[in-house]
């Protein structure tokens, strides 16, 4: 993670497949946050945050970073593409 985005943007996995996102951030503290899978973590400048989880349901999930890090943290997300 830096301003302002993750990279890579995207990411797919399989539905019913445990999932574990290992996220650093380069510059700032950021946040990655999935709302619709329930899923947040804070990613602290210099360090590794862990994000585990399996997800229950296939489809396109937008994680967004949650904690304000500049003027464009607006545009600042991760696609989950969850599939069978």
């Amino acid at each position: 993670a830096k301003r302002f985005e993750f990279s890579p943007s995207e990411i797919t996995v399989k539905k019913g497949e445990p999932v574990e996102l290992v996220i650093q951030s380069s510059d700032v503290t950021h946040g990655l946050q999935f709302a619709d899978l329930d899923q947040k973590v804070q990613i602290n400048k210099g360090t590794a945050a862990t994000l585990s989880f399996t997800p229950e349901k296939a489809g396109d999930f937008t994680g967004q970073c949650f904690i304000f890090c500049g003027t464009g943290h607006g545009q600042m997300a991760l696609t989950l593409h969850v599939v069978e």
